[in-house]
């Protein structure tokens, strides 16, 4: 956990972005110097219990991290900056509305207004401008930070995007060319790792993204580390959730 203490904001406003996705907009006076520009940050976020308005958040200490004694501790999660900006002094998080954990039931209800804290952002992916090709792969857990990733990617080098969906309702625009692969009712990252097998990857130094269902994520770093020759240390690979 960061050492520096969560900022609580409130929601402005939510969108649905697609049918099982959701974007919630956040600020506040806390959001005041928040670093969250860049690819791929990530932040930790607390959502309040039933009972709380806001959220209970430790304080920063030299000791690590001190929570407020007698209050119930939050749901915390990792989730990804979609959009930040300073200016407007706004925040962006997409949620995707599977199962009944505590951050999609949050996103699918929360009203403007309602409270939710968050950490510093952290991230260790950076492009090499010197790099032949790109490679980007994800499911939908991993669109607001493929979104980022791309935005980042140096102009004129080639970009091999995969996205796995649930179907073609799922779909975003994105800059580039993508691979869109449906789910339907197949396992979670069958589709996707199969796409990316069957690809035809562009000659030389080759740099690689993923993340997304757990298993997938470890098969697919496998098969660039192995079989496409990338380099293990120009692949970031980041198992975001299991399937059951």
């Amino acid at each position: 956990m960061s050492t520096t203490a969560p900022r609580l904001l409130q929601v402005r406003r939510s969108e649905r972005v697609t049918p099982r996705m959701i974007r919630v907009t956040l600020g506040g006076d806390e959001l005041a110097g928040f670093p969250g520009d860049g690819p791929d940050r990530r932040i930790k976020m607390f959502f309040p219990v039933p009972g709380q308005e806001r959220p209970a958040v430790p304080r920063a200490a030299s000791g690590g991290p001190v929570w407020p004694t007698g209050e119930a501790r939050p749901a915390i999660r990792t989730y990804t900056v979609r959009r930040f900006d300073a200016g407007a002094g706004e925040l962006d998080v997409d949620f995707v509305l599977h199962g009944d954990g505590p951050a999609a039931a949050w996103a699918a209800e929360a009203q403007p207004g309602a409270w939710v804290g968050v950490s510093e952002p952290g991230g260790r992916y950076d492009p090499d401008a010197g790099a032949d090709f790109h490679v980007v792969i994800g499911d939908e857990t991993a669109l607001p930070a493929v979104a980022t990733v791309l935005d980042a990617l140096p102009p004129g080098v080639p970009a091999l995007v995969f996205v796995e969906v649930a179907d073609a309702a799922e779909e975003q625009a994105l800059p580039g060319i993508v691979t869109w692969v449906h789910r339907g009712d197949r396992a979670a990252g069958a589709p996707l790792a199969e796409a990316v097998r069957a690809a035809e990857f562009p000659p030389g130094r080759g740099q690689a993204w993923l993340s997304g269902e757990s298993a997938c994520v470890k098969d697919l770093r496998k098969h660039l580390l192995d079989d496409r020759g990338i380099d293990r240390r120009a692949v970031y690979a980041t198992g975001y959730w299991r399937a059951r």
